[in-house]
């Protein structure tokens, strides 16, 4: 049986943030970086979701990450 793939779509759901600051978070390391399907589409394990999802959420570095960002 195929692990199941989970979007980007379905982490922003979860998190309430936009897609480009996934992307940019991605690319700053700050998640890990996504594996890509046979379209080029992003996509994550459960186990993967759960650890960013749980990091957004429960840590302020993600927010401060962003604040440092606009200052």
């Amino acid at each position: 049986m195929q692990e199941k793939k989970y979007r980007l779509k379905d982490i922003q759901d979860k998190i309430d943030r936009d897609k480009t600051t996934l992307i940019r978070w991605e690319k700053e390391g700050l998640i890990p970086k996504a594996k890509r399907d046979s379209r080029g589409w992003r996509y994550y394990t459960q186990e993967e979701v759960g650890r960013i999802v749980n990091n957004i959420l429960t840590t302020d570095y993600f927010r401060k990450a962003s604040s440092n960002q606009t200052a």
